[in-house]
């Protein structure tokens, strides 16, 4: 299958109160939700659906019956007909004259193929009522308290990162995970992925903080899209509100709500978190940080 270049995000035009644009959206979703779900998308639709679903619980419980009622399918023996019901099957077919297909108004979604029996429809039922009642798991972790606070709005290369960040969070992913060698080749300092326990790496690219080159990490934490902004050591120590608690061993964070923010030294060079999540919240990310 071919990369596809989708949006699924809101829109930066968008008004708040149009729900047909929204609705339109979903709509497309539905058509890929069952190839998602079975790994069959190319890798840069799936981390754009991936980014979606972290703020569509509908998409979500619709991913989750879809490997629900896969797996129980793939349980139950196989059923053959025996050969004179297929031989009658084939002779009916062969005498009827098909009608010309009507031209489709809508796509189908996957719980509406034929494929899928009435075993299925009913699985399908009750798995809704059970899961209309429960909501999308998310792990409290929590972490060691942040050192240092700072106000957000003082320190420039916070407000760079928090315009950056509005910018891409109003669309598309830039990048995607098989980018990450590019990231590195691009920027003159180290370029390595946290590993915090339920974080997942959907993106990568580099991008330009009012003139200074920087790589984007974004994670997919939890039900959570946070993106990590890497640059050089002297952009980074630029500010003395960064320096001195740095220089004492602390983390930084910053609030500008609803982001949150959180800064530490990296090899040759500056790390900062931005989510929208409270940075005591982003510390427990970092904290489980490891090269690969």
């Amino acid at each position: 299958m071919s990369d596809l270049h989708l949006n699924f995000g809101a829109q930066p035009n968008e008004r708040p109160g149009d729900d047909d644009a929204r609705e339109a959206r979903h709509q497309v979703l539905a058509t890929l939700l069952g190839a998602y779900a079975d790994g069959e998308l190319p890798p840069e639709t799936a981390s754009q659906i991936d980014a979606h679903l972290l703020g569509c619980a509908r998409c979500r419980r619709e991913v989750e019956l879809h490997a629900v009622v896969s797996a129980r399918l793939s349980r139950e023996p196989q059923v053959l007909a025996s050969s004179t019901f297929r031989d009658r099957v084939m002779q009916e077919i062969a005498e009827t004259r098909l009608p010309s297909a009507p031209r489709a108004t809508a796509s189908r979604a996957w719980w509406q193929s034929p494929r899928i029996g009435v075993g299925a429809a009913l699985i399908v039922l009750a798995l809704t009522a059970a899961l209309s009642s429960t909501r999308w798991r998310q792990d409290a972790v929590r972490a060691r308290p942040v050192s240092a606070r700072v106000d957000a709005v003082a320190v420039p290369l916070f407000v760079a990162i928090l315009d950056d960040y509005r910018r891409v969070m109003a669309g598309d992913l830039p990048g995607r995970a098989r980018d990450l060698d590019a990231v590195r080749a691009a920027v003159p300092f180290p370029v390595q992925p946290l590993r915090g326990a339920g974080a997942s790496l959907l993106a990568a690219w580099s991008t330009d903080l009012r003139g200074e080159p920087a790589a984007v990490l974004a994670y997919r934490w939890h039900d959570r899209l946070v993106l990590e902004y890497l640059v050089a050591e002297p952009v980074f120590f630029r500010h003395p509100g960064l320096r001195a608690p740095i220089a004492a061993g602390q983390l930084v964070s910053a609030v500008s709500s609803p982001q949150g923010l959180l800064a530490w030294a990296a090899p040759q060079s500056g790390a900062i978190l931005v989510g929208d999540v409270a940075p005591d919240e982003l510390s427990a990310l970092r904290v489980g940080d490891a090269v690969r």
